[in-house]
C-alpha cells in the first residue's frame, strides 16, 4: 500500500479527536431528528468542518439542513468527497446509527486534509438528509446527484453501522407507489347495483399482484398495505388508497415490476368500474454497488490491523448511495457497531448507537475511509483501475 507512511499520521489525527467525534455523536444520539429536520446535527457537524478550514455552504439543493463544505489545497488532485447521512427515525430515534457514521465522514475529511499540502487534490463533505423513507422528499443523495454535486467527483466514501463489518454490501433498486382508486359510494343495502367498490379495486390490484409472484425473480420484493378502505361497513366505499413497497436487484430490473404494478392497477380499475391514480415518491434509488477495487485497499487495511470483516454479501434493503454509485467509484461500507445479533430499526440497535462498541465502530470507519482515500490519492495505479471498474460496471 503506498499510503502505508501516512497511516500512522491519519491514525494519531483521528485519535487525537476522539473525545470531539464521540460528544458530537453522542449529543446528536441524544437529540435524534427526523429527516429534514436535522438542525441539532448539521449545526454541529457544520461548525467543527468550519473550525478545521472548511468552506461550508448551508441549505444546499433547497434543504435546510444539507450542507456541502469544501477544502481545497490549491494543487492540481483528485477530487474526494466523503458523504454524511444525520436523520434519524420517528419515535425509536437513532436506531440505524446515522449519529455514528456522520462522525466518521467529518472525521475522515478532517484528518485527510491534513495532508492536502502535500498530496494535493480537494476534499468534500457532504451532508445529506433524509436517508430514512419516513418522510416526504426523503432520498436526498438522489438530489445531490441530480444537481451536479458528485459530477466533479474522483472518488466517494461513506459508511453505515451493523453487528459486523462488510466492505462491499450489494443493496436493491426501490421504490414507493401510492395508489388511489375512486369509485362511486352507495348503501350497502340500498341500490348497490349503481355502486362502484373502491376498496373492491384494491383488493384486486394486491391479489393480482399476488397472483403473479411466480412470475417475480427472486430478488423482487413487494410490499403493500392499505392506508384508506373506506369509512362504514354499511356503505360501499367509494375511495380506496394503497401503498407498495417495490424493490428489485437492479433499476432496469425494477421497472418490470413497476410494470407488472401498473397493469394490475389497470386491471382492477376496469374490472370494477373505478378511476385510479398511482403516485411515484419523488426520489427513488437506484441499486448500490460499491467498487471491488476500493474495496480491497480497505480489506488490506482492515488485515494489517487485525479487525475482522467480510469482503461482500448483499442484502434487500435499499440506500440513496446507489445514485451515487452510478456517477462515480464508491465505496459504501458497513462498520461493526455493536454485537452480531443486533438488527436495524429496533430498539437494540439504537442502544448500539450509543455504546463505546458503537464509538469504536465510529472510529473504525473515519480511518478506513481516510486510509483508502489517502491510497487513492497517491496510487495512479488504484485510481485507473476503480475507473475501469465502474467504467464496465455502473455506466
Amino acid at each position: 500500500m503506498l499510503a502505508e507512511k501516512y497511516i500512522e499520521t491519519l491514525t494519531k489525527e483521528l485519535e487525537s479527536r476522539r473525545d470531539a467525534l464521540t460528544a458530537m455523536s453522542r449529543t446528536i444520539w441524544e437529540n435524534p431528528e427526523i429527516g429534514h429536520q436535522e438542525y441539532t446535527a448539521s449545526k454541529l457537524l457544520t461548525e467543527m468542518l468550519e473550525d478545521n478550514g472548511f468552506t461550508v455552504e448551508k441549505g444546499v439543493c433547497e434543504m435546510e439542513t444539507a450542507f456541502s463544505a469544501v477544502k481545497k489545497s490549491g494543487k492540481p488532485g483528485p477530487v474526494i468527497a466523503f458523504v454524511a447521512e444525520y436523520d434519524a427515525l420517528p419515535q425509536i430515534g437513532h436506531a440505524c446509527g446515522h449519529n455514528l457514521f456522520c462522525c466518521s465522514a467529518v472525521g475522515a475529511g478532517i484528518v485527510l486534509s491534513q495532508l492536502q499540502e502535500e498530496l494535493g487534490g480537494e476534499v468534500r463533505v457532504l451532508g445529506t438528509p433524509a436517508e430514512e423513507g419516513t418522510v416526504p422528499n426523503y432520498g436526498a443523495k438522489v438530489v445531490f446527484v441530480e444537481k451536479g454535486y458528485f459530477d466533479d467527483v474522483d472518488a466517494v466514501f461513506t459508511a453505515h453501522g451493523e453487528g459486523e463489518t462488510v466492505i462491499e454490501r450489494s443493496l436493491v433498486a426501490a421504490t414507493m407507489i401510492k395508489i388511489k382508486f375512486k369509485g362511486v359510494a352507495i348503501h350497502a343495502g340500498g341500490d348497490q347495483v349503481h355502486g362502484k367498490n373502491a376498496l373492491t379495486a384494491g383488493m384486486l390490484c394486491i391479489n393480482n399482484m399476488n397472483a403473479i409472484r411466480q412470475q417475480n425473480r427472486p430478488c423482487d420484493v413487494v410490499n403493500s398495505i392499505v392506508t384508506d378502505g373506506g369509512l362504514a361497513a354499511n356503505t360501499i366505499p367509494d375511495n380506496c388508497e394503497l401503498q407498495f413497497s417495490v424493490r428489485s436487484d437492479t433499476s432496469e430490473h425494477l421497472k418490470r415490476v413497476l410494470t407488472n404494478l401498473e397493469h394490475s392497477v389497470q386491471a382492477a380499475a376496469l374490472v370494477t368500474g373505478c378511476e385510479y391514480e398511482m403516485e411515484a415518491v419523488k426520489n427513488p434509488m437506484r441499486d448500490t454497488k460499491s467498487n471491488h477495487q476500493l474495496g480491497m485497499v480497505l480489506a488490506e487495511y482492515l488485515d494489517s490491523i487485525g479487525a475482522p470483516y467480510v469482503q461482500a454479501d448483499s442484502r434487500n434493503f435499499a440506500w440513496d448511495v446507489g445514485d451515487i454509485t452510478y456517477v462515480c467509484p464508491t465505496l459504501g461500507s458497513y462498520f461493526k457497531m455493536g454485537s452480531e445479533e443486533i438488527i436495524c430499526h429496533t430498539p437494540g440497535f439504537r442502544e448500539a448507537a450509543g455504546s463505546q462498541l458503537g464509538f469504536d465502530g465510529m472510529m473504525l470507519a473515519a480511518k478506513g475511509m481516510s486510509v483508502v482515500a489517502c491510497e487513492y490519492l497517491v496510487n495512479p495505479e488504484l485510481r485507473e483501475q476503480a475507473w475501469k471498474e465502474f467504467e464496465a460496471t455502473r455506466k
